[in-house]
């Protein structure tokens, strides 16, 4: 009973060792978890502000395209303004005294019509200044909003740094508690290996100890076999003559001439016709067999009380009459 209880408390210890290893790789396994899930949030942050700063890039190019196309159309509009004062001019110099009136009225007209192309194509570019304006201004309006929103994506960029390196930080920490952890496991694992060789050992101790335990041994033979088998030996009787000795079981050294049977047979099978004779100090009130105070019975010996009746002596020698 003292083995098998130890038995017992070394599988306790083996599985509770082997739960608490389970239960700390469950837990580093979640915060590994946890940090895969903020590291993909925080990914996904940066892309949107990547996202945001290419579209404020294109939108600053296309103002710039803007501005030279409006300096474009501003030179334009000075060389039609440039045309008409020198068209001016030279209908003021125009001498009708000098030249005739044919001439003047050709070369005046001339001038007239060229005068009112210039209008029309000032009005247009008067127009097209106008539209560039609003345009500009618009794209004024778009590069403003988009400033302040390049600000404001500043602004979450340098949070979303402070947050990348306390991840970091907490990535690191992370990193040498799992280490620390393993570390246990390791530990845990090995403990639980010695203990389950411990428990091995102990067991094949145990069942030797039982079997060697609830083996009990039996002999039957006549008186001369006994003698020579050193089982049994001649006491009492007359010194001369040898009469009147009787048998007495001897010290058991040898087990040769033993049959082996389990402690918890209730059956030792003999000849029914013939007589024996019980030797050695078992007890007779453990059997259902009729023995008589001599220790005589006749047939197969039937015990009742195993345990009772090899508690004497696990060695039974039997006399055949």
């Amino acid at each position: 009973m003292r083995h098998a209880g130890v038995a017992l408390f070394v599988l306790l210890l083996a599985g509770c060792a082997e739960s608490h290893g389970a239960s700390v790789s469950d837990s580093a396994a979640g915060e590994a978890m946890l940090l895969r899930i903020r590291n993909a949030a925080l990914d996904e942050s940066l892309r949107v502000v990547r996202t945001m700063t290419e579209r404020q890039n294109i939108e600053k190019d296309l103002l710039v395209r803007e501005v030279h196309s409006f300096d474009y159309f501003m030179e334009q509009l000075q060389q039609e303004f440039q045309k008409i004062r020198l068209l001016q001019r030279q209908a003021g110099t125009l001498d009708p005294r000098a030249d005739p009136l044919s001439s003047v009225e050709s070369e005046r007209a001339d001038i007239l019509r060229a005068a009112r192309a210039a209008r029309v194509r000032l009005s247009r570019l008067e127009a097209a200044a106008e539209r560039q304006g609003r345009q500009l201004s618009a794209l004024r309006d778009s590069v403003r909003a988009s400033a302040d929103s390049a600000l404001t994506s500043g602004s979450e960029r340098d949070s979303n740094r402070v947050a990348l390196a306390s991840v970091r930080v907490l990535v690191a920490d992370l990193r040498m508690r799992l280490d620390d952890l393993q570390h246990q496991v390791d530990s845990l694992t090995e403990y639980s290996r010695v203990l389950h060789d411990e428990n091995e050992r102990l067991t094949a101790v145990i069942a030797a100890s039982a079997v060697r335990d609830s083996t009990v041994y039996y002999a039957v033979g006549t008186r001369r076999q006994l003698l020579d088998w050193h089982l049994a030996r001649e006491t009492g009787g007359v010194p001369v003559t040898g009469w009147g000795r009787v048998l007495q079981p001897a010290d058991i050294r040898d087990s040769t001439h033993f049959t082996l049977t389990h402690m918890r047979s209730r059956l030792i099978k003999l000849d029914e016709g013939r007589e024996y004779q019980l030797l050695s100090p078992q007890s007779t009130s453990a059997l259902e067999t009729h023995v008589t105070a001599e220790g005589i019975f006749r047939g197969s010996l039937h015990i009742r009380d195993p345990d009772a009746f090899w508690k004497g002596s696990k060695w039974l020698v039997i006399l055949q009459r």
